[in-house]
Protein backbone atom coordinates (compact mmCIF):
# COMPACT_ATOMS: atom_id res chain seq x y z
CA UNK A 1 0.00 0.00 0.00
CA UNK A 2 1.08 3.63 -0.84
CA UNK A 3 -0.26 6.45 1.55
CA UNK A 4 -2.04 8.00 -0.92
CA UNK A 5 -3.80 4.55 -1.90
CA UNK A 6 -7.39 4.53 -2.68
CA UNK A 7 -8.30 2.20 0.49
CA UNK A 8 -5.83 4.43 2.20
CA UNK A 9 -7.91 7.45 1.89
CA UNK A 10 -11.46 5.45 1.95
CA UNK A 11 -10.26 4.49 5.51
CA UNK A 12 -8.78 7.85 6.74
CA UNK A 13 -12.48 9.81 5.22
CA UNK A 14 -14.12 7.32 7.29
CA UNK A 15 -11.81 7.46 10.09
CA UNK A 16 -12.33 11.25 10.58
CA UNK A 17 -15.52 10.95 10.23
CA UNK A 18 -16.55 7.98 13.11
CA UNK A 19 -14.35 9.72 15.67
CA UNK A 20 -16.11 12.98 14.77
CA UNK A 21 -19.56 11.17 15.34
CA UNK A 22 -17.80 9.39 18.80
CA UNK A 23 -16.52 12.81 19.92
CA UNK A 24 -19.76 14.65 19.83
CA UNK A 25 -18.43 17.75 16.87
CA UNK A 26 -19.28 18.50 13.45
CA UNK A 27 -17.08 17.72 10.42
CA UNK A 28 -15.41 19.88 8.89
CA UNK A 29 -15.50 19.44 4.98
CA UNK A 30 -11.08 20.99 4.74
CA UNK A 31 -10.29 18.43 7.24
CA UNK A 32 -11.13 15.46 4.45
CA UNK A 33 -10.51 17.13 0.96
CA UNK A 34 -8.41 16.30 -1.55
CA UNK A 35 -5.69 18.53 0.48
CA UNK A 36 -6.32 18.37 3.89
CA UNK A 37 -3.45 17.58 6.65
CA UNK A 38 -4.33 14.03 6.66
CA UNK A 39 -3.82 13.43 2.56
CA UNK A 40 -2.82 15.53 -0.86
CA UNK A 41 -4.46 14.02 -3.30
CA UNK A 42 -5.87 15.19 -6.86
CA UNK A 43 -9.14 16.80 -6.56
CA UNK A 44 -10.58 14.48 -9.67
CA UNK A 45 -9.14 11.24 -7.45
CA UNK A 46 -11.19 12.51 -4.10
CA UNK A 47 -14.43 13.36 -5.62
CA UNK A 48 -14.46 9.62 -7.19
CA UNK A 49 -13.69 8.17 -3.87
CA UNK A 50 -16.29 10.41 -2.03
CA UNK A 51 -18.86 9.50 -5.01
CA UNK A 52 -18.49 5.61 -4.47
CA UNK A 53 -18.44 6.22 0.02
CA UNK A 54 -22.10 8.03 -0.53
CA UNK A 55 -23.22 5.91 -3.26
CA UNK A 56 -22.48 2.97 -1.25
CA UNK A 57 -24.37 3.96 1.82
CA UNK A 58 -21.00 4.79 3.95
CA UNK A 59 -21.63 8.58 4.61
CA UNK A 60 -24.62 10.39 4.55
CA UNK A 61 -24.70 14.25 4.27
CA UNK A 62 -23.11 14.49 1.21
CA UNK A 63 -24.07 14.82 -2.30
CA UNK A 64 -22.87 14.01 -5.66
CA UNK A 65 -23.60 16.81 -7.88
CA UNK A 66 -23.67 16.20 -12.17
CA UNK A 67 -23.29 19.44 -14.40
CA UNK A 68 -23.34 19.62 -18.16
CA UNK A 69 -19.79 20.13 -19.04
CA UNK A 70 -17.79 18.82 -16.20
CA UNK A 71 -16.00 15.87 -16.53
CA UNK A 72 -16.36 13.89 -13.04
CA UNK A 73 -18.85 14.60 -10.31
CA UNK A 74 -18.90 17.82 -7.91
CA UNK A 75 -19.12 16.80 -4.06
CA UNK A 76 -21.08 18.94 -1.81
CA UNK A 77 -19.89 18.15 2.00
CA UNK A 78 -20.67 20.15 5.21
CA UNK A 79 -21.18 19.82 8.69
CA UNK A 80 -24.09 17.21 8.55
CA UNK A 81 -21.81 15.27 6.67
CA UNK A 82 -21.56 11.50 8.85
CA UNK A 83 -20.72 8.05 8.57
CA UNK A 84 -23.40 5.95 8.57
CA UNK A 85 -24.01 2.31 10.54
CA UNK A 86 -23.02 0.80 7.23
CA UNK A 87 -19.96 2.27 6.75
CA UNK A 88 -18.82 1.99 10.52
CA UNK A 89 -19.63 -1.55 9.71
CA UNK A 90 -16.88 -1.22 6.86
CA UNK A 91 -14.31 0.19 8.43
CA UNK A 92 -14.68 -2.10 11.08
CA UNK A 93 -14.84 -4.99 9.37
CA UNK A 94 -13.27 -5.18 6.14
CA UNK A 95 -9.99 -6.93 5.85
CA UNK A 96 -8.45 -3.97 3.37
CA UNK A 97 -9.66 -1.64 6.11
CA UNK A 98 -8.23 -3.29 8.66
CA UNK A 99 -4.68 -4.11 6.01
CA UNK A 100 -5.24 0.14 5.59
CA UNK A 101 -5.37 0.67 9.29
CA UNK A 102 -1.70 -1.82 9.93
CA UNK A 103 -0.28 0.20 7.05
CA UNK A 104 -0.75 3.56 8.64
CA UNK A 105 -0.16 2.95 12.07
CA UNK A 106 -0.35 4.32 15.39
CA UNK A 107 0.92 7.70 13.93
CA UNK A 108 -2.42 8.04 11.67
CA UNK A 109 -4.67 8.12 15.03
CA UNK A 110 -2.22 10.67 16.70
CA UNK A 111 -2.57 12.76 13.56
CA UNK A 112 -6.27 11.95 13.54
CA UNK A 113 -7.10 12.79 17.43
CA UNK A 114 -4.95 15.99 17.09
CA UNK A 115 -7.10 16.81 14.01
CA UNK A 116 -10.71 16.00 15.62
CA UNK A 117 -9.49 17.73 19.64
CA UNK A 118 -9.50 20.73 17.58
CA UNK A 119 -12.41 20.83 15.93
CA UNK A 120 -15.03 23.14 18.06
Amino acid sequence: MAKDDYMVIVYKILSYLYECLRAGKSPDPADYCWNCDMFQIPRAYWESIMEELINNGYIKGAAVIRSIGRSGPAIKTGAQTAITLAGADYLENNSTMSKARAFLGSSFQSVLSGIVGALA
